[in-house]
C-alpha cells in the first residue's frame, strides 16, 4: 500500500464507538497511524471509545441557530453565505500545524460540512464527502431557499475530490440531482464477529415458537415497522426480541421482549444465543419513504455475519428490501402482513430452510462485507483523493467567494 495521507475528519459524525454513522467511521479507521489523523467536530459522546489521535471540539454558531425555531431560515441563509462562521479563523489555526492532505466530512449537518469544505480550500487539502442520507431530508431550508440549498450542494459536491454514497441508489440520486459521479461504499460490521454454525439453526430456541431479533434504533420508522408486524406475530405466535437503547419507544406487547442496549461485542453473541432469525422491520409510512429509497443500513452487513436467517419486511422501494431480493438464497422478503405471516410459518416449520439461509448469509457476509477489505478499500480511497484532489490553498475574500459561487464559513 502506498504512503498513507494525513487525514482530517471535520464533521458532526465524528469517528467514535457510539451512534450509527460515527461507528462506521470508527471501524474503517482502526489501525490508521494516529499521527496522521485528526478529528475536528462535535464533542464525543459520553463513554464513547475514540481513535488514538487528536480530537478538537468544533462549536459552530450556525449549528446552534439551526437547532432553534428559526432553523429553516438559518439553513437557507447559511446556504446563501449570508451567515459568516467566526470559528473559521480558529479552525485554520488549530489545523495548520497538522497540514492535512485530505479533509473528510459526512453530509449530515450543513454547518459542519460547509465548514469542512471551506477549511479544505483554506488548507489546500482534498475534500472527501460521505453521503449516508439525503442532505435535504433531515435538514430542510425554508421553502424560499430550497433552490439556494440545492445550488450550494451542487457546488460543494462539484469541488469534492471523491464523493462516497452508501448505496447504489444514493449514488444515482447524487448524479441526477447534483451532477456528481459518486462511488458506492458499503460500510461493514465490527471486527471479531463470527457467524453461527449453520446446523445450529435446526433447533428453535424456544419451541414451538419462532424467536426473531431486531437490533438498533427505534427511529427512522423502525418502531413503526415493528408495530405494523404485530398482527403477523400474533397470527404465528412469533416472539420478537428488541435490542435497543430506546426501550421507552417500544410498544408493550406480550410477544415483544425488550432486551435493552448491549455493546457490539455483547450484542451479537446474545442474539445468536437467544434467537432463531434476524428481522429488518421497515415502516410503510409515506413520510419516511424518501430516506428508505437511498439509505442503506449497516445492520444488513451485521445481520449477514450473525450466520442466521434474515427477514426483510417492508416496501419494495427500501434499499434493504431491494438488497434482500437480489440475495434470495440469503434472505426472505415480506411485502405485506399476509406475506410475513406465510414467511414466519415457513421459517418456523422448515429447519432445512433455516440452515440454508444461514449458510448463504454467512457466505454473503464474507464476500461483500469483510471488515478488513472494507477498511483497506477506504484507506485506498483516501490515498486516491490525496493524489487527485490536492490543490493550492485558497485565500479569497468574501466577495471573491461569492463571485466564484463558493461558500465560505
Amino acid at each position: 500500500m502506498h504512503r498513507l495521507p494525513r487525514v482530517l475528519f471535520c464533521t458532526s459524525e465524528i469517528p467514535q464507538s457510539i451512534n450509527a454513522g460515527s461507528m462506521q467511521l470508527y471501524r474503517v479507521m482502526q489501525g490508521y497511524a494516529a499521527e496522521k489523523l485528526m478529528v475536528l467536530g462535535a464533542p464525543p459522546a459520553p463513554g464513547a471509545e475514540l481513535l488514538p489521535c487528536r480530537y478538537e471540539p468544533l462549536r459552530l454558531l450556525t449549528y446552534r441557530l439551526a437547532c432553534t425555531r428559526v432553523r429553516g431560515w438559518t439553513i437557507g441563509l447559511n446556504s446563501m453565505n449570508t451567515l459568516i462562521e467566526p470559528g473559521m479563523e480558529n479552525s485554520g489555526r488549530r489545523t495548520a500545524g497538522f497540514q492535512p492532505e485530505v479533509v473528510v466530512t459526512v453530509m449530515d449537518k450543513l454547518s459542519y460540512y460547509k465548514h469542512a469544505w471551506a477549511l479544505s480550500r483554506r488548507l489546500g487539502a482534498a475534500l472527501v464527502t460521505i453521503t449516508m442520507d439525503n442532505p435535504q431530508t433531515f435538514e430542510r431550508a425554508h421553502p424560499l431557499f430550497d433552490r439556494s440549498f440545492a445550488n450550494f450542494l451542487r457546488r460543494m459536491y462539484g469541488d469534492a475530490a471523491v464523493s462516497l454514497g452508501v448505496s447504489h441508489e444514493m449514488c444515482e440520486y447524487l448524479a441526477s440531482h447534483f451532477g456528481k459521479p459518486s462511488t458506492v461504499f458499503y460500510f461493514g460490521p465490527p471486527e471479531g464477529m463470527h457467524p453461527r454454525h449453520p446446523p445450529a439453526c435446526a433447533i428453535l430456541k424456544a419451541p414451538p415458537a419462532l424467536t426473531l431479533a431486531y437490533a438498533g434504533s427505534m427511529s427512522l420508522g423502525y418502531g413503526d415497522g415493528i408495530r405494523a408486524i404485530l398482527p403477523a406475530l400474533e397470527a404465528t405466535k412469533t416472539r420478537l426480541c428488541v435490542y435497543t437503547g430506546e426501550p421507552h419507544n417500544l410498544v408493550r406487547h406480550p410477544l415483544l421482549i425488550g432486551r435493552g442496549y448491549l455493546t457490539p461485542e455483547n450484542l451479537w453473541p446474545a442474539i445468536q444465543a437467544e434467537c432463531d432469525a434476524v428481522l429488518m422491520p421497515y415502516s410503510y409510512e409515506a413520510g419516511i419513504a424518501e430516506v428508505y429509497r437511498t439509505h442503506f443500513p449497516t445492520k444488513v452487513s451485521e445481520y449477514c455475519w450473525t450466520g442466521m436467517p434474515m427477514i426483510f419486511s417492508g416496501p419494495e422501494y427500501a434499499t434493504g428490501v431491494r438488497w434482500a431480493k437480489a440475495h434470495p438464497k440469503a434472505a426472505l422478503v415480506a411485502a405485506s402482513e399476509l406475506d410475513l405471516t406465510r414467511v414466519l410459518r415457513r421459517l418456523r416449520e422448515d429447519s432445512g430452510l433455516r440452515i440454508a439461509l444461514a449458510a448463504e448469509g454467512a457466505k454473503t457476509g464474507r464476500m461483500e462485507f469483510a471488515p478488513g477489505e472494507i477498511r483497506s478499500r477506504f484507506w485506498q480511497i483516501l490515498q486516491s483523493a490525496a493524489r487527485l484532489g490536492l490543490h493550492a490553498p485558497v485565500e479569497e475574500s468574501r466577495s471573491e467567494w461569492n463571485q466564484a459561487g463558493q461558500i465560505l464559513c
